[in-house]
């Protein structure tokens, strides 16, 4: 069969297509394309005061939030302002995360952290239009199943479409930027936001509502307050979502002309650039971590800042509605007797002088910082800085940049830790911080005794011979004194597991131990330092052809530009050629890699018995499972405070290695194989059962005291 459809070729004659001829397809074309191109000309022409409406918004908060406030505040003041919102929001631990995370990604440079900034702001502006928009509709929609209707299909092509489909008229109505990218980042992120808030507000209990309306509630009472407080965990939920959806609209944001990681990331993918796409990919999972945890309530919250203050308002006539009662969901814990006195177990006098021992290797590690500890040159700083390689008749303290520098913060750091431990048990026993008790005070000597051995044992820089100070000893005496009793002070130590362990060898912590092991080793021989400064580089016969090819454009000054060019061409490839690449067992370098490694298999032998491998007695694998931490914990100090120490100090072309970096990793390993029995263990508590005595025998009273030692639950 035929179609006598009209079909124009070259010599203008008509011609039939069959109708199983895929070329009568374009004899009835639909032109969709050009409908929807004369409405988009249409709108642009007649409508353009209804575009600039729209567009008014987006504009304003991503100048107000960007340009005016993210990108001329310092980097100091954001990261404060994030510890501040992650600790009212959630708690300390997620605000000290969300500050430690953002200082990552400034001290990637400068231009990562505007990138950063901005990438923030691009969010934020984001997600407050989607909750603005998003929590009405899904309201309404929960209220109202004839609009659930009609929404609901919008919402599926929302989600389904891609991005690509509808990318197009954004940036033809308003071009290319941040307006047209935050508005597609809406279309893709919204729907999540409307589906469980209407989710939510449609699951709240309908006698619930029935009671509220019976007792004469007006519908905005009803809604507000029934509907949408027992619907807050479904709409919180939304906003995460909504959140982590914008997120991964940031590389879309950036093909659109949109700042932020996303354009760096795009870059490096244009330029095949790995070292930018790393430091942008980490960057950009940084960011994304942070705003997902401060925006991802958990049951664990329910002490948080924020928490305690609404409800202290919410109670300020009736305070004792917030005695604590969370003693009525533990079942099986002998303090849910009401005939019951508790306490926790007094620091004994086995423990008193070796706590005591504890704190003076601490203070001996504090105050070491503001003694000498290099003379006459820089011992690690000289590494990457060619100036502190002989400095005649200068000292340097533990915090100067050409003196302990980094491994002097850390000892400050630990410290503390050893003395606040010392002092919150003596002033409270087992209710201070989880780690300010015996064996917090275990790891962080271990870690600053680690630190300073591999400190003191690592060599400086070949031809120089910078003298070490007194201040080195002193904290190298202060962690041998810390560690000594902290390890008496863990043997008598009043602590018990709050479950009984495992029966079963811990095998699985032996092989997290192996790898770490196995990654701090294949640290040791890679790299710790990449050297690329000109005068290292550039050898003999390389300054030789140079002076050569100068001599050359002397004479012959017509020459002179192609002479200089290959100059640089030559100067050029030997950046890449012929750097210096130093690993961490090498005799041109420290050997703090051939250190930590030692630390490391020390530590994996630590693990054995802490895995339970040489017996099941709780109590020695608690101690030896604080051995192996406080050993990870000084090879990661070690490797953490060599790279800082160069990027605080180094020449330009000279940064440590990616060696370094695999050694921090696997000291944090280690560390972290110990966590799962050490979360484990509290200081005891006894409990004191007295029998209540009768009214009617006020004088004649006995009491039978029983004391149990049961650890913190």
């Amino acid at each position: 069969m035929t179609v006598l459809a009209q079909a124009s070729n070259d010599a203008g004659v008509s011609v039939t297509h069959d109708l199983t001829d895929n070329r009568v397809l374009e004899d009835f074309r639909i032109p969709f394309g050009k409908w929807v191109d004369q409405a988009v000309d249409w709108i642009v022409v007649n409508l353009e005061w209804l575009l600039a409406i729209i567009e008014w918004p987006f504009a304003f908060l991503n100048d107000i939030l960007v340009e005016a406030i993210l990108e001329p505040i310092s980097w100091v003041w954001v990261v404060l302002f994030f510890f501040v919102i992650g600790t009212l929001i959630r708690n300390v631990k997620v605000g000290l995360f969300a500050a430690v995370s953002l200082s990552v990604c400034g001290l990637l440079g400068n231009a990562f952290w505007l990138e950063t900034a901005r990438t923030i702001g691009f969010i934020g502006v984001a997600v407050v239009l989607c909750v603005i928009i998003g929590i009405p509709l899904g309201v309404a929609c929960g209220r109202v199943d004839s609009f659930w209707q009609v929404v609901r299909p919008v919402l599926d092509a929302m989600q389904v479409v891609h991005s690509f489909v509808y990318m197009l008229p954004f940036i033809y109505f308003w071009g290319i930027g941040t307006v047209s990218a935050t508005m597609v980042t809406m279309v893709f992120a919204l729907p999540p936001l409307i589906r469980l808030t209407n989710l939510g507000v449609r699951q709240v209990p309908a006698d619930v509502v029935e009671a509220s309306r019976a007792y004469g509630a007006p519908e905005w009472r009803v809604l507000f307050d029934v509907q949408i407080p027992l619907a807050r965990p479904a709409i919180m939920t939304g906003i995460n979502q909504t959140l982590l959806l914008a997120i991964s609209m940031l590389g879309i944001a950036a093909i659109m002309g949109a700042g932020g990681l996303g354009r760096l990331l795009f870059n490096a993918l244009s330029r095949q650039d790995v070292g930018l796409g790393a430091s942008a990919g980490l960057a950009f999972f940084l960011v994304a971590v942070v705003l997902d945890r401060i925006s991802q309530t958990e049951a664990s919250d329910k002490g948080s800042l924020l928490r305690r203050i609404r409800l202290a308002w919410a109670h300020r006539r009736d305070p004792e509605a917030l005695l604590d009662d969370e003693s009525a969901d533990a079942t099986a814990d002998p303090s849910d007797n009401a005939d019951v006195e508790e306490s926790f177990a007094e620091v004994s006098e086995k423990e008193r002088p070796w706590m005591l021992v504890s704190a003076v290797g601490g203070v001996l590690a504090i105050v070491s910082v503001f003694l000498t500890w290099t003379t006459d040159g820089g011992f690690i700083s000289a590494h990457g800085r060619r100036s502190d390689e002989s400095i005649a008749g200068e000292s340097f303290s533990g915090l100067a940049a050409s003196g302990g520098s980094w491994f002097g913060y850390l000892s400050v750091a630990l410290g503390l830790m050893i003395v606040a431990a010392v002092a919150t048990t003596f002033v409270a026993p087992g209710r201070g911080p989880r780690f300010f008790t015996t064996d917090g005070a275990l790891i962080s000597s271990l870690g600053l005794l680690v630190m300073m051995v591999c400190y003191l044992l690592a060599s400086p820089v070949s031809g120089t011979s910078p003298g070490t100070g007194t201040g080195v000893y002193l904290a190298l005496l202060g962690g041998l004194l810390a560690t000594a009793g902290s390890l008496m002070w863990i043997r008598h130590a009043a602590h018990a597991p709050l479950h009984p362990l495992s029966l079963k060898i811990g095998w699985g912590r032996i092989i997290g131990g192996t790898i770490a092991a196995l990654m701090i080793l294949i640290g040791a021989f890679s790299g710790w330092s990449f050297d690329e400064r000109t005068d290292q580089v550039v050898s003999a016969e390389t300054e030789a052809r140079v002076a050569e090819l100068r001599q050359k454009a002397l004479d012959n000054p017509a020459d002179a530009g192609p002479i200089g060019a290959e100059i640089s061409a030559l100067r050029a490839q030997l950046s890449i050629t012929e750097r210096k690449i130093t690993d961490g067992v090498s005799s041109e370098g420290t050997g703090l890699g051939i250190l930590t490694l030692v630390a490391g298999l020390i530590a994996l032998a630590t693990t054995l018995p802490a895995a339970g491998l040489l017996g099941r007695e709780e109590q020695r694998q608690w101690r030896w499972s604080a051995a192996a931490a406080g050993i990870g914990v000084g090879v990661a100090a070690v490797a953490f405070s060599w790279i800082f120490v160069h990027v605080r100090s180094a020449d330009p072309n000279y940064v440590s290695g990616v060696g370094s970096f695999l050694t921090m990793i696997g000291g944090f390993m280690l560390a972290a194989t110990s966590v799962s029995v050490l979360k484990e263990f509290r200081r005891s508590k006894v409990y004191a059962d007295t029998e209540i005595v009768p009214a009617s025998e006020p004088t004649a009273t006995t009491a039978d005291t029983a004391s149990v030692s049961q650890p913190v639950a």
